[in-house]
């Protein structure tokens, strides 16, 4: 180990090897930037899905940092558990999802994205691929296909 702190080679070997692991490290943030506000409304929306996808996933990472870390701090490796389950979980319940919605509901949560892209500027979706705010825009359609206009 020694070798890397005195050896010139040694040095430039860790640095790319920092420089490659990074990213890594912006994992956490994502999970509670980008990702944690996403599961309550994960469970608010699809329930049956969602609960038991989050909760082994949670239960799997908790019981790993408690098999590397020991088991003190219980409340740190809750935390741990849950940002870093975070991506997975959101990634599993789409995919779920995904499954088991039929073709017509995908296309019109697919057409309520695209409105919503060309809005925003964003990339428009295709309806044979999965996205990442694809069960929200299927809520989306749902709610559209059971709106009915008051009467005049």
């Amino acid at each position: 180990m020694t070798w890397l702190a005195t050896n010139p080679l040694g040095q430039a070997l860790a640095l790319v090897i920092s420089v490659a692991l990074s990213p890594v490290l912006f994992w956490p943030l994502l999970g509670i930037v980008q990702d944690g506000w996403q599961l309550p409304m994960l469970v608010r929306l699809r329930p049956r899905v969602s609960i038991p996808v989050i909760a082994a996933l949670v239960l799997l990472l908790f019981v790993l940092t408690t098999w590397v870390l020991g088991p003190a701090h219980v409340e740190g490796r809750l935390l741990l558990a849950a940002v870093f389950g975070a991506r997975p979980a959101l990634w599993l319940t789409r995919l779920i999802v995904w499954q088991l919605t039929d073709r017509v509901l995908r296309e019109d949560a697919a057409d309520i994205r695209n409105e919503l892209a060309g809005r925003l500027r964003e990339r428009p979706v295709n309806a044979n691929k999965s996205w990442p705010t694809f069960v929200f825009d299927l809520e989306r359609a749902r709610r559209r296909g059971e709106y009915e206009p008051p009467p005049i």
